[in-house]
C-alpha cells in the first residue's frame, strides 16, 4: 500500500515539473506582442486575374502605397471573383455562389493575410451588400433562393438577427429576379435600393427603395419615383447612395433607357429626417453629363463623382472589346456637371471603378484599360493626375485603407 501511494506521488509529482518545464519553454517563445519589429499594414489591396469564368482572386496588405508596382507574390489565393470592402482595420470578401458566405480577413504581425472568422447562409446564393453601422453592428442582404437582410456583429462574426423581406418580392410577383444593392442608415432606419426585373428587362421605369424600421426589424414600406429607374448599385461597393454632411441621402438610378424604358440616368434625394423621396430635386444626370451614368460616390471634402458611359451600345464592354468609362465629378447643389476628372484614361467599368480618399488633399482612382492596370491620384488643390503604382497581378477590385 506504502509502495503505490509513493509510486502515485512519483507520477505526480513528474507531471508538475512537467507542466512547469512547458510552462517555460511557452514563456521562451516570442508571441505578437514580443515580436520587436512587427508590420504594420495601413491598406488592403485585392486583384483578380485570369479570364472569365476561369478568374481567381487576391488579397493582400501593404505598409503603405510608396511602390511603382505590386504583383501577388505575397498575397492569399481566393477562388473566383471576389471584391472587399473594409471597416475597422479588417477586410470582408463575398465569393459568389451558393451557400452565401461572407469572410473576414486580417493581418498578423507577420504581414500574412489571414482568415479570422466566416458567416454562411444556407439556402441563398451571394450577399449583395454589406453595411456597418458600429464594431458591434452591420447589416448584410443576401439573395438568390432566400432573401433576406442579415443583422451580425462584424466583431465576431455571429449573426445576431434578420430581417425578412418577403414584403419586398410580394410587390412585384412577376418578377423573375429582385436585387438588393447598396445601403444607407439613417435615424434608426435602413435604406436599401431595390431593383425588380423579369427576364433581365426592368419591369417598368420607376426607381425603388425600401425603408426599414431597424428597432421593429421589419420593412416599413417601399418609396417609388418615375423620374429614374434601376436603382442598380455602381461599379464599386456601396456606390449608388450617399449621406452628404447635412444627411440627405442621394440615391443613384442606372435609368431604363438602356433596356428600351423611358427614364434617364438620375439622382433623387431623401432628405434629412425624411423618408421620402423630395419632389422638389431631381438631377438628370444623362442630360448633365451627355450620356447614361452609374453609380454615385462622395469624398470627405464633399466633391462627387459618377461613372459615364461613352458608348452606350457596349456598356457591358463585351462588343467592343474596349474599355467605356469615364470619371465624371458632379455638382449635386446645382444638378450639373463639372466634366470629366482630368488625366485619367477610359476604364473598365466592369473590371470596377474605385475611389479611395488619400492623404494631403489627393484621392486615388482604380483604373483598367488593355494595356495596364493602375491607380492614378487626382490633387484636388490642382485638379490634376498622375499615375501612382500599377498592378502585374491583375485588374484592381478592392483598395482599401485599413487605418479607418
Amino acid at each position: 500500500m506504502k509502495k503505490q501511494f509513493f509510486k502515485k506521488i512519483t507520477v505526480l509529482l513528474f507531471y508538475i515539473a512537467l507542466t512547469i518545464t512547458l510552462i517555460r519553454c511557452s514563456d521562451d517563445t516570442p508571441t505578437k506582442k514580443d515580436d520587436p519589429n512587427p508590420i504594420t499594414l495601413n491598406f488592403g489591396i485585392t486583384t483578380v486575374s485570369g479570364a472569365w469564368p476561369n478568374q481567381t482572386s487576391y488579397i493582400q496588405g501593404v505598409e503603405d502605397l510608396n511602390f511603382s508596382t505590386i504583383g501577388n507574390e505575397k498575397a492569399l489565393e481566393l477562388n473566383g471573383n471576389s471584391g472587399t470592402v473594409s471597416y475597422n482595420k479588417a477586410l470582408y470578401a463575398s465569393p459568389f455562389g451558393a451557400p452565401a458566405t461572407l469572410v473576414k480577413y486580417s493581418f498578423n504581425d507577420n504581414g500574412d493575410t489571414i482568415e479570422e472568422e466566416r458567416i454562411v447562409v444556407p439556402g441563398a446564393n451571394t450577399f449583395s451588400t454589406v453595411y456597418f453601422e458600429s464594431e458591434n453592428v452591420a447589416y448584410a442582404s443576401v439573395a438568390g433562393g432566400i432573401s433576406k437582410l442579415i443583422i451580425f456583429n462584424p466583431t465576431t462574426m455571429r449573426i445576431t438577427g434578420e430581417v425578412t423581406l418577403t414584403s419586398i418580392t410580394k410587390r412585384f410577383p412577376e418578377a423573375t429576379r429582385t436585387y438588393y444593392l447598396d445601403m444607407m442608415a439613417r435615424d434608426s432606419k435602413l435604406f436599401m435600393g431595390l431593383h425588380y426585373e423579369n427576364n433581365f428587362a426592368p419591369l417598368n421605369d420607376s426607381a425603388y427603395v425600401a425603408v426599414i424600421d431597424l428597432n421593429q426589424k421589419v420593412v416599413e414600406k417601399i418609396i417609388a419615383d418615375k423620374r429614374t429607374g434601376m436603382v442598380f448599385g455602381g461599379q464599386a461597393a456601396n456606390t449608388g447612395m450617399i449621406k452628404t454632411s447635412n444627411g440627405d441621402i442621394y440615391v443613384q438610378g442606372l435609368g431604363t433607357k438602356l433596356s428600351g424604358g423611358n427614364s434617364p440616368s438620375g439622382l433623387l434625394k431623401i432628405s434629412n429626417g425624411q423618408t421620402s423621396f423630395d419632389p422638389n430635386y431631381f438631377m438628370d444626370m444623362q442630360n448633365a453629363t451627355g450620356n447614361v451614368c452609374y453609380g454615385i460616390y462622395q469624398t470627405p471634402n464633399g466633391r462627387s463623382f459618377t461613372a459615364k458611359v461613352e458608348d452606350e451600345t457596349d456598356f457591358y464592354e463585351f462588343k467592343t472589346g474596349e474599355p467605356q468609362f469615364k470619371y465624371f465629378e458632379l455638382d449635386l447643389e446645382n444638378k450639373s456637371s463639372l466634366g470629366a476628372v482630368p488625366g485619367l484614361p477610359t476604364t473598365y467599368g466592369s473590371r470596377r471603378m474605385i475611389i479611395l480618399p488619400y492623404k494631403d488633399n489627393k484621392l486615388l482612382f482604380t483604373t483598367a484599360t488593355n494595356d495596364e492596370n493602375a491607380v492614378f491620384s487626382f490633387d484636388t488643390t490642382s485638379n490634376t493626375s498622375s499615375k501612382l503604382f500599377t498592378s502585374t497581378g491583375g485588374y484592381i477590385t478592392g483598395i482599401e485603407d485599413l487605418k479607418k
